[in-house]
């Protein structure tokens, strides 16, 4: 059985390591993983430092919040959908890289 203890800041400045370290505590209240959402993003410290933890802790930023809402929302349930109505589109691009 997992465990998980998820952490999550919206504070527009990036998480320090330090905020990194305190969801380590994790372990003490016997979750197997860490989550640690920052819509800011992380310093450069924090991000060198969670490739040690790469098994336990994952740190996700606004870009992997919204990657994993778009792969993920037809699986929402329509309580959540009318929470977040999103609708998809199609447009033409000039080139594609």
């Amino acid at each position: 059985m997992f465990r998980y203890n998820i952490q999550s800041k919206s504070s527009a400045s990036p998480v320090d390591v330090r905020i990194l370290r305190e969801l380590q505590v994790m372990q003490k209240v016997g979750a197997t993983q860490g989550l640690l959402v920052a819509w800011g993003g992380f310093t450069k410290d924090a991000i060198q430092e969670s490739k040690n933890m790469f098994f336990s802790i994952r740190l996700w930023d606004q870009g992997n919040i919204i990657d994993e809402i778009i792969k993920n929302y037809q699986k929402f349930n329509d309580e959540l959908k009318a929470e977040l109505p999103l609708k998809q589109i199609w447009t033409l691009v000039d080139e594609i890289n």
